[in-house]
């Protein structure tokens, strides 16, 4: 079970209606995206390989008009599902709709207080932001705020976590600035923090810790927390891990359908979901290899929140405790989709396992049979070649 796959995130578009300072992925929209009915046949498909969520992020997804039907097929299929947006796009109309698709958790970025979110991601796009957490939170469906530390922001996470009191929001998810987004990778330094500032981004990641404690709201792994200082300020050497679990767990997937290892390794595509299924492509001998080649050349040490969970074992998870009734309501729907997704998985695992002996059972008994058959063809030439010299 360690291995199974638990997260398909499906960069469902590259469109996006903001023009965000530390992400070009707009800019790469020079292809043709999944269609509905593809991306309805690779949802299908990943639920064959029982994964606990689908994540669907972009880009802006709520720029795609299928998104609701989409995520209504997942939610029809027992999997859970998150969207990442930047809320902008969120008025009651969407979110009724949202909460109609049976949605998850929904994430809004949010980077800082009105003054250096706007700056990060444009006029006004603050307020629209958390207008849709207030929304969300009426219509009763859990939001978590996504947020890129870089040098425009580290001073004000605190803020981040005051909003995220203030809005009922479960958990605050950080992740420090990735040049990934970026087609100019030049940009990166615009991002990135003076080593000199070492100790202030540690002191403002601390206090963050402190409040998630003091609010009760869950945040990344300690661990993860501690890493991402250093790693800002380009003072962290590659980690060479080689015991990264998203290998095996997460299946990022673009607009276009390349399958990759991870997004940091999406120089080495899988395969494209329009030409193979998403089961062939991820239970390929080509994924095996190279998963195995990152095993011996090291992690890149990448510090994406989706895989943050490789640092729980040096870290901790924190109870929210500023709604109970939410928090049980919660808790009672992840546990079912999750006991509903093990079972399955384990169903089917046992399933193929019977098909396989069943099968052998049936090429032994055809073997044997055709055994049966030589045998009974040779006693009879050799009855007729006694026959032929007894009567000559």
């Amino acid at each position: 079970m360690n291995n199974r796959l638990k997260e398909v995130i499906l960069s469902i578009t590259n469109r996006c209606n903001l023009r965000c300072a530390m992400c070009q992925i707009p800019e790469k929209n020079d292809k043709a995206e999944l269609s509905t009915e593809q991306c309805k046949r690779l949802i299908r498909d990943a639920a064959r390989l029982c994964p606990e969520s689908i994540v669907f992020s972009g880009g802006e997804p709520l720029v795609r008009s299928d998104i609701f039907e989409l995520m209504s097929l997942v939610h029809e299929l027992k999997i859970n599902t998150c969207l990442t947006s930047n809320g902008t796009l969120i008025d009651e109309a969407i979110a009724e709709r949202l909460a109609a698709s049976g949605i998850g958790v929904v994430n809004i970025s949010l980077e800082g207080p009105e003054v250096v979110h706007d700056v990060l991601r444009g006029q006004g796009s603050f307020k629209r932001a958390l207008k849709a957490l207030e929304i969300l939170s009426a219509k009763k469906i859990e939001t978590t705020i996504a947020t890129i530390v870089c040098r425009q922001n580290y001073q004000t996470l605190s803020d981040v976590m005051d909003l995220a009191r203030r809005h009922g929001v479960s958990s605050v998810k950080f992740q420090p600035f990735s040049d990934i987004f970026l087609i100019d990778k030049n940009k990166r330094r615009d991002f990135f923090i003076s080593s000199e500032l070492l100790a202030d981004v540690q002191a403002s990641l601390e206090r963050v810790m402190e409040l998630a404690r003091s609010y009760g709201i869950e945040t990344n792994p300690k661990g993860y927390l501690l890493d991402l200082a250093s790693y800002l300020c380009d003072l962290r050497p590659p980690v060479k891990e080689h015991s990264c679990r998203a290998l095996w767990t997460s299946c990022p997937i673009s607009a276009q359908g390349d399958v990759f290892l991870c997004w940091v390794l999406s120089d080495k595509p899988l395969g494209n979901i329009a030409q193979g299924s998403l089961l062939n492509i991820w239970n390929s001998d080509a994924h095996d290899r190279l998963r195995q080649d990152v095993l011996k050349t090291g992690c890149c040490g990448c510090l994406m929140s989706c895989y943050d969970r490789n640092f729980v074992p040096r870290g901790y998870k924190l109870l929210k405790t500023f709604n109970v009734a939410k928090f049980k309501k919660i808790q009672k729907k992840r546990f079912y989709f999750r006991a509903y997704q093990y079972f399955r998985y384990m169903g089917l695992k046992i399933a193929r396992v019977l098909l396989d002996q069943v099968m052998v059972s049936r090429r032994k008994e055809d073997a044997s049979n055709k055994i049966l058959a030589e045998i009974r063809s040779a006693q009879d030439n050799i009855q007729k070649k006694l026959d032929y010299l007894k009567n000559g």
